[in-house]
């Protein structure tokens, strides 16, 4: 009985949540609101699992917001403005994404800058560049039904940002735990020097995992911006420490070598929930911020003493 709650620890976690937020407000399981859930996780979950690769390599990627709000801008304004056609707009979309994760890639692996410093600058230059492009202002997508259908439209009465996210978990999922690049970026992770040693690319791991980290947020903010009719400089604000809080809610390691998808999936829907919850209950906004932050540590707690009880179970065991 104890093993199994230790090994079911995240789903214990999440249905304690769902319960004290159903008995709350009766509003909380209702099909439509936990669709709005599902909903609202999905451009935060289409960046946390390709930044699982980022993190289990032992690196942070601070520029994700940034490249949400640059990407969503560009595919908006060559829509709205230079009335390209959707696909060619969101390809440049993905590939300034892709370009962001690149330099990311190449400053960390190539230069002695921290990733911290290195991506942290990034966001910042990202900023500037984003408010070049609009000049501080709103480019609304509200007129172009196609392009906003991407947000708000369905597929077999499923959310196509759903769909997206659904489909970014699975490829992440197959990259990490069914090709060379995922078991790479646990022993890069784990311990670098000896992964070099080995033969193990280290450097083209790490950046790969930024470069597929660049393109999910440029993915993420395409479906944002449709979502939200409109692109602006701060509609990325916040999501780094999301996309961080999901993953290591998850139980993966800053450090590095350990970390799952379906970790990260749990992170991210106990967010979401929070989020949720705090909405249904009518907490006011200055003090969400204080709340989810409280929340979040007590659930990061609560998995890794979980975590440790397993571990510890498990060598108990072989000594046995």
């Amino acid at each position: 009985m104890k093993n199994t709650i230790l090994k079911f620890r995240q789903v214990i976690v999440l249905l304690v949540f769902c319960i004290v937020l159903s008995v709350s407000s009766s509003a909380f399981l209702k099909l439509n609101n936990l669709i709005n859930v599902l909903w609202s996780i999905s451009t935060t979950g289409i960046i946390a699992v390709m930044a699982t690769f980022i993190i289990i390599n032992g690196k942070i990627d601070l520029s994700v917001g940034g490249t949400v709000a640059l990407s969503a801008i560009v595919v908006v304004k060559l829509v709205m403005e230079q009335a390209w056609n959707i696909p060619a707009a969101i390809v440049v979309g993905l590939l300034s994404g892709a370009a962001v994760g690149a330099v990311n890639g190449l400053i960390v692996t190539c230069t002695k800058v921290p990733d911290f410093i290195a991506t942290f600058c990034m966001s910042t230059l990202l900023t500037g560049v984003s408010q070049l492009l609009t000049g501080g202002k709103t480019v609304s997508a509200m007129s172009n039904k196609a392009y906003t259908a991407l947000g708000n439209g369905k597929l077999w009465k499923i959310p196509y940002p759903i769909l997206v996210f659904l489909a970014m978990f699975l490829l992440a999922w197959l990259l990490l735990n069914k090709t060379t690049f995922g078991r790479r970026c646990f022993l890069t992770g784990g311990n670098p020097l000896a992964a070099r040693v080995s033969g193990i690319p280290t450097r083209r791991t790490i950046f790969l995992s930024y470069l597929l980290t660049g393109v999910a947020a440029a993915v993420s903010g395409v479906v944002l911006s449709a979502l939200t009719q409109q692109a602006t400089n701060t509609m990325g604000n916040g999501y780094e420490m999301d996309v961080i809080a999901a993953v290591v809610i998850g139980g993966t390691l800053m450090s590095g070598g350990v970390g799952s998808m379906g970790g990260t999936i749990f992170g991210v829907f106990l967010i979401g929930i929070i989020d949720n919850g705090m909405n249904l209950l009518g907490f006011p906004g200055t003090v969400e911020p204080v709340v989810k932050g409280l929340l979040i540590i007590f659930a990061v707690a609560l998995n890794n003493y979980l975590m440790k009880k397993q571990t510890s179970a498990g060598k108990a065991a072989a000594s046995a």
